[in-house]
């Protein structure tokens, strides 16, 4: 038998648990003060990323993807993923300096906002993609599609939240840009 911190799935039960908490925290943000929602946050964000960072690392079976394949083509996703969330992340700090009338950060239709709606989303899928890809991690990869689904089953409840903040400006954009997650096959190409 396996030790439960050398097994993929408990990893990976405690990724999308930290996820969750993530979120519940971040919902929940006005009951508590300001550095225990930091802390909380922080702590949550590590108890997922931690976990889908590690699983790869862990034995597991083989993709079968020759290297001189897997690792470009992970290194590539890998690397797309990640360089989409540093911009998403300087994007909306930036964002935040810089309210609209009513005190609100702008809402972003353009770049990767025009493509996806959670661009950040995207990142975050990619980069645990690539990462299985490179180093040919079967199961690693596996979990790709659970990664999606829980972040979309967040996306909806965040538009929930950002319909009550901004109405039907959050409403035309979601008509503007249909794809929550994932672009439409060859949405990328043409930005």
């Amino acid at each position: 038998m396996t030790a439960p911190w050398m097994d993929v799935f408990f990893w990976a039960l405690v990724a999308a648990t930290g996820l969750y908490t993530g979120m519940a925290v971040f919902t929940a943000r006005r009951r508590f003060s300001r550095r225990t929602y930091m802390a909380a946050g922080i702590a949550a964000s590590l108890g997922y990323l931690g976990p889908r960072a590690l699983i790869p690392f862990l034995p597991q079976p083989a993709l079968g993807l020759p290297p001189a394949l897997a690792l470009p083509l992970g290194g590539a996703l890998l690397l797309l993923g990640v360089g989409i969330l540093a911009r998403v992340v300087v994007r909306l700090r930036a964002a935040a300096r810089q309210p609209d009338g009513q005190g609100r950060p702008p809402i972003y239709d353009d770049g990767l906002y025009g493509v996806v709606r959670h661009p950040m989303y995207l990142g975050d899928i990619l980069w645990g993609l690539g990462l299985a890809v490179a180093l040919d991690a079967a199961y690693a990869a596996a979990l790709t599609p659970l990664w999606w689904l829980l972040r979309a089953g967040l996306s909806v409840h965040e538009e929930e939240r950002l319909v009550d903040k901004y109405g039907e400006a959050y409403r035309a954009y979601c008509e503007r840009v249909p794809a929550r997650i994932l672009p439409p096959l060859g949405g990328l190409l043409r930005r």
